[in-house]
């Protein structure tokens, strides 16, 4: 009798990703618990990974000796020891394309949010002050610049929502890149030039240590009081006590985050202080439309996998020995 492929799924995921992976012969391992104790013993007999934002380590990793593909519902994978990983000769795959649209989307709801003060106006509502709307004067977004730091795939529709559906000019830093087909958008080489001239400054690149508070006292000195910053990438590309700084004395004019250093975050965060920030809780891609593709694209790589197969979207391929399988 033929041993069932087990995946190892930490947490929830969308029911059409569950259904597929069974629908393919797999066996679908939810734990009640995904700390690392729980991931340790419970990854032991499986042969895939499909991992939301738990971490998968080393320690994880070496235990599961029937490991054949570790698949990311998502983009991000610095949740993900790829080293070990590919040490292992073990497949890492994300799914870059799954959540770019709600994130894009989310990132210009912050934008609108922030710059035409809808929480506060949201909040005297519901407390009685119709007359806020003399007080809370908004910014449109209209010929504004937006500048982006990563031009990717979410950044570069990010570009196109804002330059072609509210008219504003877009200037990007990407060292990565040195070429652009959207006459759209204008490419800046100075980081420090592009901060200058931002009025909406809006951040699209992974988490990595190089970039950590690549956002920081100095660059919030650069920033025009006017400017607005927008993070929905990872919390520690911004240093967020020089924010907090930058905006209590409204050294620029207001921010919104959807991550931070810390998920979850202190209740005592000085930020949580302020009513010239916006916060949401790391949900730029939740969607009902992206989860369901977050889960189906890997496990379409985990199933072709499991049928002996090369994974289409892998971030280490090249790495691995030719006998993967």
């Amino acid at each position: 009798m033929m041993r069932s492929f087990k995946v190892l799924v930490p947490q929830p995921i969308a029911k059409e990703g569950i259904d597929y992976l069974e629908e393919n012969g797999c066996e679908a391992i939810v734990p009640d618990k995904y700390d690392s104790e729980t991931l340790i013993e419970r990854v032991k007999d499986c042969h895939a990974i499909l991992v939301r934002t738990a971490e998968i380590n080393r320690d994880i990793i070496e235990k599961g000796k029937e490991l054949q593909i570790i698949a990311r519902h998502g983009v991000g994978l610095d949740n993900v020891d790829i080293q070990a990983a590919t040490e292992n000769n073990i497949f890492v795959c994300n799914a870059p394309a799954a959540n770019i649209n709600s994130v894009a989307e989310h990132v210009v709801g912050l934008m609108l949010a922030v710059s035409h003060q809808i929480v506060k106006g949201d909040h005297a509502v519901r407390e009685g002050d119709y007359q806020a709307r003399n007080r809370y004067i908004g910014s449109e977004l209209s010929s504004k610049t937006l500048g982006l730091i990563g031009l990717g795939n979410i950044g570069k529709l990010v570009a196109k929502k804002c330059a072609l559906g509210f008219d504003m000019n877009v200037v990007a830093y990407d060292p990565f890149i040195k070429k652009v087909d959207e006459n759209y958008i204008t490419l800046e080489p100075s980081l420090e030039k592009l901060v200058s001239q931002a009025d909406f400054l809006s951040l699209h690149v992974p988490y990595v240590p190089e970039l950590h508070h690549v956002i920081n006292r100095e660059m919030f000195e650069k920033m025009k009081e006017t400017s607005f910053l927008i993070n929905a990438a990872r919390g520690g590309l911004v240093d967020e006590q020089a924010l907090y700084e930058a905006l209590a004395s409204n050294k620029i004019a207001g921010a919104a985050l959807d991550c931070f250093e810390q998920e979850p975050t202190p209740m005592d965060h000085p930020l949580w202080k302020l009513d010239n920030v916006v916060l949401t809780p790391h949900m730029a891609a939740h969607t009902e439309e992206a989860m369901i593709r977050m889960a189906m694209d890997p496990a379409k790589e985990i199933v072709r996998v499991k049928n002996k197969q090369e994974p289409i979207v892998c971030v280490n391929r090249e790495f691995l020995k030719q006998d993967s399988f």
